[in-house]
């Protein structure tokens, strides 16, 4: 049997794509309309795990305060944590064109602020406004969601600032129920960065 050098870069190339760990990324045709923040915050939730430290959180549920502390490395905290920001996909197909965009830049610093406002009323989330720094990089995140019909409301308000802190507030109301609001508030121990 001959050798045959395509065949051997063919069976190469076969076996090299097979043992690849990329997973791409769905072809519509179309580029992304909106900045990745589900890829975004897989990345800062990687950040967070490798970097460790001390997580200072506090939740209040209708006016009763806990406190408690964990440790960043707790990847499962971590990842519930941040998962109502996780969630945000704008550029999954049903939400394409539910959105305008309006950018507003600061020509001497070089930041840059990118909302997205919904154009429907019962969109979530309603608005996500980010803050870039002059490199293009997100440093903060808000994002409002608001739900209401007849007998339930909903609304929730999220804040990411990168090294800084979260804040998670919900509040809920279903009719013939008293309300209920949670809010939930993480910053970085004394001598660690988020």
């Amino acid at each position: 049997m001959r050798n045959h050098p395509a065949l051997f870069l063919l069976a190469s190339l076969l076996a090299f794509t097979a043992c690849s760990n990329i997973t791409p990324k769905p072809v519509t045709g179309q580029p992304d309309k909106f900045i990745d923040l589900p890829g975004y915050f897989k990345s800062e939730e990687k950040l967070l795990v490798q970097a460790g430290g001390t997580m200072e959180k506090t939740v209040l549920l209708n006016g009763q305060s806990a406190q408690s502390t964990f440790d960043s490395k707790d990847s499962n905290a971590v990842q519930h944590l941040l998962k109502p920001f996780l969630d945000i996909d704008l550029n999954k197909p049903s939400l394409r064109d539910a959105y305008d965009t309006t950018s507003l830049a600061d020509p001497f610093s070089g930041r840059k602020s990118v909302i997205y406002k919904s154009k429907g009323v019962q969109t979530n989330p309603e608005e996500i406004t980010m803050e870039l720094d002059k490199n293009g990089t997100i440093q903060q995140v808000t994002v409002q969601s608001f739900t209401s019909n007849m007998v339930y409301e909903y609304r929730q308000h999220l804040i990411y600032q990168r090294g800084k802190s979260i804040l998670i507030n919900t509040y809920q109301k279903i009719a013939f129920l008293s309300p209920k609001e949670l809010e939930i508030s993480v910053k970085a121990g004394a001598k660690n960065q988020l």
